[in-house]
C-alpha cells in the first residue's frame, strides 16, 4: 500500500461517521511516515478555511494505517503522538 491509498482509507473512515457530519481534511504536511505505515492528522474543513477556533475540532485523535494490512488504528489525545507510536510499535 502506498501513502495515497492509506490516506484514502482515512478519508473514507472520516466521511462515514454519520453521527458527526463535519467535513474533515487530512493535514498532509503533518503526516508521519514509518516503516510500518503512516500516522495521519486531520482537522475540520471549516476551521482550515476560516481560522476561527470555534470551527476547530477537539479530541480528533490521529489515525495510523498499517501499510501491509491496511488496518486503521485510532490513537488518542491524552499523550503526545510518540507515546501512541511507541505503543503501537511494541505490538508489531
Amino acid at each position: 500500500m502506498n501513502r495515497k491509498d492509506a490516506q484514502k482509507l482515512v478519508e473514507d473512515e472520516l466521511a462515514k461517521d454519520q453521527c458527526n457530519p463535519i467535513d474533515c481534511i487530512v493535514l498532509e504536511d503533518e503526516t508521519i511516515e514509518k516503516e510500518w505505515g503512516w500516522v495521519f492528522f486531520y482537522q475540520s474543513k471549516a476551521y482550515l478555511e476560516s481560522g476561527d477556533f470555534r470551527d476547530m475540532l477537539g479530541g480528533n485523535a490521529p489515525i495510523m494505517v498499517n501499510r501491509t494490512t491496511g488496518a486503521l488504528t485510532v490513537t488518542g489525545t491524552a499523550f503526545n503522538i510518540e507515546h501512541y507510536i511507541n505503543e503501537y510499535e511494541s505490538t508489531l
